[in-house]
């Protein structure tokens, strides 16, 4: 046998056992229906991405208005408004002011502006002295003078330390007190009861106290 006849039987076995070759077939063609489904898939996937990343932006831009160490906002409490208040310092041998809008409640129920009259320099105390005038409004007024920390009434017959109820418009009153020792004195002043609910007028007043020691 020829050196070239071994060759030629050697590379048919080869041939023979060797391992097939695998080929995959090429994807047929894709149908219009199927062009147009991936086209819609890519839409939605392309808007959901931008919301998502819209919804990120948002968030990043209320993150960044609270600023580390900012308090949150306040609510207003009734200890809120108590501080709030006017406070007018009573002083020997003066007199102060003071002026105001009231609102009528309606009748049985007490809706008080308040101003704090501070006689505390008085310490031997002395006479208070408030001198009112009410305005021309619709509704008639009603002062009570109440002392320090007590809750006021909301409804019913106040039980004040001095009044002067049921001022007519355009006319004035007048109301004193004798105290023993220096306190702070809450002075109210509403609409009248025989005037209509929420009905206004505006009121103001002169105050002093005789009284000479002081702090």
């Amino acid at each position: 046998m020829s050196m070239n006849s071994s060759i030629g039987k050697y590379v048919g076995n080869y041939r023979s056992y060797a391992k097939p070759k695998y080929h995959f077939a090429k994807s047929s063609a894709e149908s219009p229906m199927q062009r147009i489904a991936l086209k819609r898939l890519c839409i939605v996937l392309l808007l959901g991405s931008a919301c998502f990343g819209q919804s990120l932006a948002d968030a990043a831009r209320e993150n960044r208005k609270q600023k580390p160490g900012k308090a949150p906002t306040k609510v207003i409490t009734g200890d809120d408004l108590v501080a709030a208040v006017e406070v007018i310092q009573l002083l020997p041998g003066s007199s102060a002011t003071g002026q105001g809008t009231l609102v009528a409640p309606g009748r049985g129920k007490h809706n008080y502006r308040i101003v704090m009259l501070d006689a505390s320099r008085f310490v031997d105390g002395g006479t208070i002295h408030i001198t009112i005038t009410v305005g021309t409004g619709e509704s008639e007024a009603s002062f009570d003078l109440y002392p320090q920390g007590l809750a006021l009434p909301t409804e019913g017959f106040p039980n004040s330390l001095a009044n002067a109820v049921n001022i007519r418009s355009g006319s004035g009153a007048k109301i004193n007190y004798r105290f023993a020792h220096g306190t702070v004195f809450q002075f109210g002043a509403e609409g009248s009861w025989n005037a209509k609910a929420e009905a206004t007028n505006t009121y103001s007043f002169v105050v002093d106290v005789d009284g000479q020691s002081t702090k």
